[in-house]
């Protein structure tokens, strides 16, 4: 076997071996930020959920204004007032051509 092919089959065999250390590198990295990534991922559901259902926001709102005044609360109140600058905002931004 000529030296570039044993060359190339060096090479190839220690790309795999790489490739399969950061494979396994990237799992133990993803299952460690999972449960951080879950509550993620249903805060953007109950974005969206709003966004689909006016109706479910208003409806939380007056919640949020029968009950007593706590920090989370307000916290909570805070966000929806955000999102709702966001989404004023959102709609006055122009759109990219594609």
């Amino acid at each position: 076997m000529s030296a570039r092919k044993q060359y190339l089959r060096a090479r190839r065999e220690w790309l795999v071996s790489q490739s399969a250390a950061q494979r396994s590198e990237i799992t133990y990295i993803v299952s460690h930020l999972q449960k951080s990534l879950r509550w993620a991922d249903r805060g953007f559901a109950i974005g969206q959920a709003l966004r689909t259902h006016p109706v479910l926001a208003v409806a939380g709102v007056s919640l949020l204004l029968r009950t007593a005044r706590t920090k989370r609360l307000l916290w909570v109140g805070q966000l929806l007032t955000v999102w709702e600058l966001f989404s004023v905002v959102r709609k006055q931004w122009p759109r990219r051509q594609l």
